[in-house]
């Protein structure tokens, strides 16, 4: 479905019009590999620019998600993506990678899709400045978890050659980058010009960086939970500071809090089969999945 251009400068002059800071419509886990979903699912735009925050389905589905992100970024002003595990999928990460790039550079998106693999972001609106770090931020799973993990998550089966110490280490190589960057902003920001506004940082990652409140509270005894977070915001060892938002999948709880000073949220569809209603809320959750979420810097 082609967007009108005539549609496209009305929603960008209706979100960019006196606007001080950026405005993100934030949504992940759509999981349109099933059913094959990839044709049938519509975002109706609220905000110029759409974050993706993984598991939007899998990389080996090229065409038909190729397809989905050419509706994306005919009607947002960018469309930011973090890979999910899913998008893994019955391919080795290396090769999912290679998709994944091959993916950003299709002339059909207009270049208007950002692959978030440690990728760095920035946006200048006005005097607001704002640096988008993306990655997604593999978890540490601890050593007492790696049985039930090897047992539980599929991610050891469904993606080729891939091992619980490969999913560490991916771990350590993301926060390492993100860790690295968020630094060189700190040293940014503080030798920045007189009467320049610091640096805003948001973060998108799928894996969650903090344990508590970003899974239902049913899954808060899991064996296997370190596959899904990792205690970051926590760490007295990690410095975030700079760092304003935090957006995250993976989970499938649909979250918005604050800890440390950094609002931590997500906005998760989960597994849907369109021949049924939307899946319901849990009795736990106090937020539902809401395509047209919006939150600003």
């Amino acid at each position: 479905m082609m967007v009108q251009p005539s549609v496209v400068n009305k929603i960008r002059s209706l979100f960019t019009k006196q606007q001080s800071a950026p405005t993100f419509q934030i949504l992940s886990d759509l999981h349109l590999e099933v059913c094959s979903q990839y044709y049938t699912f519509a975002i109706t735009p609220v905000a110029p620019y759409l974050i993706l925050a993984g598991d939007v389905g899998r990389l080996i589905d090229y065409e038909g998600y190729l397809a989905f992100l050419a509706k994306q970024t005919a009607q947002f002003e960018k469309v930011f993506l973090v890979l999910g595990n899913h998008e893994f999928y019955h391919l080795s990460h290396t090769s999912a990678l290679e998709q994944a790039q091959r993916l950003e550079n299709e002339a059909v998106l207009n270049g208007k899709l950002v692959l978030c693999h440690q990728k760095r972001w920035d946006i200048e609106l006005g005097d607001s400045h704002t640096t988008i770090l993306g990655c997604t931020l593999w978890s540490k799973i601890d050593d007492g978890a790696r049985e039930a993990v090897q047992t539980r998550i599929k991610d050891l089966e469904k993606i080729d050659s891939w091992s619980i110490d490969d999913h560490i280490a991916a771990h350590m190589f993301d926060l390492t980058w993100l860790s690295n960057q968020v630094t060189n902003i700190q040293n940014q920001n503080k030798f920045r010009a007189e009467g320049e506004s610091e640096r805003k940082i948001l973060v998108i990652t799928h894996h969650a960086p903090t344990v508590v409140g970003t899974s239902s509270p049913k899954n808060a005894n899991n064996p296997w939970g370190s596959a899904f977070a990792t205690e970051l915001l926590g760490d007295s060892s990690m410095n975030w500071v700079g760092v304003k938002a935090w957006v995250f999948g993976h989970t499938h709880f649909t979250t918005d809090f604050e800890k440390n000073g950094i609002r931590v949220l997500s906005n998760q569809r989960g597994y849907v089969i369109p021949t049924s209603k939307e899946k319901k809320d849990e009795k736990f959750e106090e937020i539902a999945f809401d395509p047209k979420r919006v939150f600003g810097i």
